[in-house]
Parts: structure tokens; sequence; C-alpha cells
């Protein structure tokens, strides 16, 4: 039985997702922080209903046009699929690291991949963190939101990391963001994109062309991660960039696993 999930179901719906919690860090950030009654933001629960009571095997998640799904191997897959499907408003991203099958894609009916990026998954455990300092002349700290105008400058012309200015503001309001500044101007700037009690996923780590070689990548990223380890937070993210993942390891990230993120659109 597949139904969507209200707040008496929260217990066993951390439980089951804290299976896997890294790959799972976006869905507890949107539970925690969103809760169950949110239009933009549901929650679906497939149950197998048995003598004993019902077991929660799978969950799905809707974030605006974004699309998030984890669960057992014996979930109703093809279900769940027909949740998406048949959704009013169109999906267009899928977080595809369901779980317990390879992909969830294969069940859709209305939709088809057009684009898909697997990448690395890696996580940051206290004891292995190798700070990181700034580099001459340069000064790193947290954002606040009277730096707004200077990072919807820099997010705007920063390739597959451009955010809209709602997609900067976000971070600046509900998680986290540091930057790095010289002579006044921002120059490079990582943020997280989730963060629960224990997790926290980083993103939108980025620097202009004309300021990169010196640092400061590393130097904001690190400064993040030393903020989330004092509160408690384990930093993961995931990357495609050598240059970046280079960074991630020389901080002493470990790999996790596999990121999966696909792009939709209708078949026609």
């Amino acid at each position: 039985m597949i139904r969507l999930l209200t707040d008496p179901d929260r217990e066993v719906a951390f439980a089951l997702l804290n299976r896997d919690p890294a790959l799972n860090l976006y869905m507890l950030g949107n539970m925690e922080t969103l809760g169950f009654s949110q239009d933009f933001c549901q929650f679906w629960g497939d149950w197998d209903e048995r003598d004993n009571g019902p077991r929660l095997r799978a969950i799905l998640n809707r974030y605006m046009n974004g699309w998030t799904v984890y669960g057992l191997a014996d979930a109703d897959w093809p279900g769940l699929a027909r949740i998406v499907d048949d959704y009013p408003e169109p999906a267009a991203r899928l977080q595809d690291n369901p779980g317990g099958v390879a992909n969830f894609t294969s069940f859709l009916k209305r939709y088809r991949l057009v684009q898909a990026h697997v990448e690395e998954l890696m996580r940051l455990d206290a004891a292995d963190f190798h700070p990181r300092p700034s580099p001459s002349g340069a000064t790193v700290r947290r954002a606040t939101l009277d730096d707004l105008p200077a990072l919807v400058a820099l997010y705007a012309d920063a390739g597959d990391m451009s955010r809209s200015p709602a997609g900067v503001e976000r971070p600046l309001r509900d998680t986290r963001v540091m930057v790095a500044e010289e002579a006044g101007e921002v120059v490079s700037a990582a943020l997280t994109n989730a963060e629960t009690a224990t997790l926290a996923m980083i993103g939108g780590v980025f620097t202009p062309p004309r300021a990169r070689g010196r640092g400061l990548s590393q130097a904001v990223c690190s400064a993040l991660c030393a903020d989330l380890l004092d509160e408690g937070k384990q930093p993961v993210l995931y990357w495609k960039h050598p240059a970046a993942g280079a960074i991630y390891h020389k901080l002493g990230f470990h790999p996790l696993g596999q990121w999966r993120s696909v792009w939709l659109e209708p078949v026609e």
C-alpha cells in the first residue's frame, strides 16, 4: 500500500532513511526542516501489510519538480513510479540512488532520461580532517544576507555551479555559506545544500577562472568543514571535476559510493 506520509510516520521514516543517511541526506533534511504538511514537499510511503503490522519499505519525496526515492529490494517500485508518472506537475530531475534496485528510471513510463551524472560520493570524518589555511591577502568568513548581491553575481556565470538568486538566498537563510574575500570582493564560495542534526551536504564550491590557482576553493571548503565539524555535523559531498576531487582528498574526504542524478523529460 502506498500513501502520503504524515507526522505520526516520522519515527519509522527516519529509521528507514538512516539505513543509508548520506544517500538520503536531502530527504532527511526535508523531513527535519519542512515536515509533512508543505504543498511543495511531499512524502509517500510504501507499506508492506503483514500480520504483525505494516512495514515501511520505501519512501518517495517530491520537492517542487525534483524527486528522490529510497527503499528495500521488495518495495513496490512500479507503484512508486506511477506516483511520479501521474503527478500533475511535470518532473524535471531525479536523485536516482534508490538503494534496493539498481535504478528507478526504468520503472517510469511517462518520462525518459535526458541526461545523467554519476559522481563520487564522499564523507569527511573529524579524525581525518586536514584544515587548509587561507591564501595570503584573502579573508575567509561565514556569509550573511548582506553578501547576497555579491553571491548572486558570483554564481550567475558559474557554469554547472550556476544558481538563481533564490537558489543563492536559500542557503544564506536556511543553512550556511562560506566566502573568501579579497580587497572587499567575494572571490570564492562554498555552501551547504542541506543539513540534518548530524550530516551536511556541501555544494556550490566555486571560484571564477580569474581567481583560480591560489587555493581559494580549498580555503572556503576547509572553513566550511571546520564549521560543520565543530557543530558535530559530518560533511558529505559529491563531485565530478578532477580538480574538485583533488581538493576533497587533501581535506581528508573518503569515498562512500556513487551519486546518480538524472534529468527527465516527458515522453511525447
